[in-house]
């Protein structure tokens, strides 16, 4: 199986989630490895300490509000940019404002994956139909854009690259290309420009968006459910109220676990998605799937299947608590499956639970009052205002 493109000059084609054969296990390997180094497929001790810092930055930053309406979703964003950049870049690769920058063009081109234009992925009408959809035009705008970003600050990198001295992700791309290039290895050719910028844009948006984006989303069940008391119970049981959640925290939390797990199924993060493309024909459901074909991941359907999962529709984190004699449901499909899996999932994932449960920790979490049923699309857009009334730990 290869990968599907949105266009065929999208930045997806070239990132390493979408490259085909043996380019995408050459340099999917060199970026498992150099991603497990940097601590993005983790939490390495070496980005603990500033991850830690910026959570209680950002607690600080809510306490100072004294339970005023604040753009949450704006704060999360510029807290997980500082983490980001050092995880990739270090301190002195690339600054923070370029990384706004990328996260304002990234959001830009994100409203254009709609589950209706997801749908025109592999046929003929993203070449008649989709350059007329809504928000189009801007996310071509954003993208090209985000390339120009990208590719100046590879020209930077290239101007005061030290082999001996690699500063951060994109050194060590290049490091990789120069010395596969002087053993005469033919697979130096796969790194190029193009898939370096493609698979940065790709981890920069899951790094800074993702995360702020999923930790809103499970700010958003706790405010639509009465979820709130019983995972704050939780971390007074595990954690107490003395001291910060840590990572270690994580494996002991059984029903904040699961109620995360359930958090992405019933979300609409994208309920459809390209994923794969056939590289020989084959049968799928009693189907014929042709070599070429764009197979597209339907969340929805997976995620509310009666046969997998008791009462779909019906939020209930402990479907994913095992008890014995009880098979537990299926995970969510939310960071795909398989080798096509996305690399940074445990990242991701790990700083959605130390935010969120710092902040619950923290906070009582209240919409401001008149204010109506806040849909998902209304969240990930960033313009939600939500009180975090500071709780009383006497």
């Amino acid at each position: 199986m290869g990968a599907a493109v949105l266009t065929d000059n999208s930045w997806l084609s070239t990132s390493i989630a979408y490259l085909n054969g043996e380019p995408w296990k050459v340099v999917r390997k060199f970026f498992l490895q150099i991603l497990k180094e940097r601590g993005a497929n983790s939490i390495k001790s070496s980005i603990a300490g500033p991850l830690y810092d910026s959570i209680k930055s950002t607690i600080n930053d809510l306490k100072a509000k004294k339970g005023e309406p604040v753009n949450l979703i704006e704060l999360l964003t510029e807290k997980c940019t500082t983490i980001m950049r050092l995880t990739l870049f270090g301190e002195v690769g690339v600054t923070d404002e370029q990384i706004k920058k990328f996260n304002e063009l990234y959001a830009g081109e994100v409203m254009c994956m709609t589950p209706l234009n997801m749908l025109m992925c592999g046929t003929y009408a993203k070449y008649f139909i989709f350059p007329f959809m809504p928000h189009y035009s801007e996310a071509v705008k954003c993208n090209k854009q985000m390339e120009k970003l990208l590719h100046d600050i590879l020209n930077e990198h290239k101007a005061t690259y030290d082999a001996e001295n690699p500063r951060d992700i994109i050194d060590e791309y290049f490091k990789e290309k120069d010395q596969r290039r002087s053993r005469g290895d033919s697979t130096a050719e796969y790194f190029t420009d193009e898939a370096l910028v493609g698979s940065l844009m790709q981890f920069m948006g899951d790094g800074v968006l993702g995360v702020a984006s999923f930790a809103s989303l499970f700010v958003k069940n706790v405010l639509d459910s009465t979820e709130e008391d019983k995972l704050y119970k939780e971390i007074v049981d595990v954690i107490g109220l003395d001291r910060q959640p840590t990572i270690e925290d994580k494996s002991k939390m059984t029903y904040f676990n699961a109620y995360i797990l359930e958090a992405m199924r019933t979300s609409d993060f994208f309920n459809i998605f390209p994923t794969l493309e056939c590289t020989k024909e084959t049968t799928l459901g009693g189907y014929r799937i042709p070599k070429g074909a764009i197979l597209l991941m339907n969340f929805y359907s997976t995620h509310y299947d009666p046969e997998v999962f008791e009462e779909p529709t019906k939020f209930n984190p402990s479907r994913y608590i095992q008890t014995e004699g009880k098979r537990r449901p299926e995970l969510p499909l939310t960071f795909g499956i398989g080798k096509r899996s996305c690399l940074g999932e445990g990242f991701v994932m790990m700083q959605v639970f130390l935010l969120f449960a710092t902040l619950l920790q923290n906070f009582h979490l209240r919409l401001p009052d008149g204010s109506k049923q806040i849909t998902a699309e209304e969240f990930l857009t960033g313009n939600v205002l939500i009180c975090a009334i500071p709780r009383d730990k006497s």
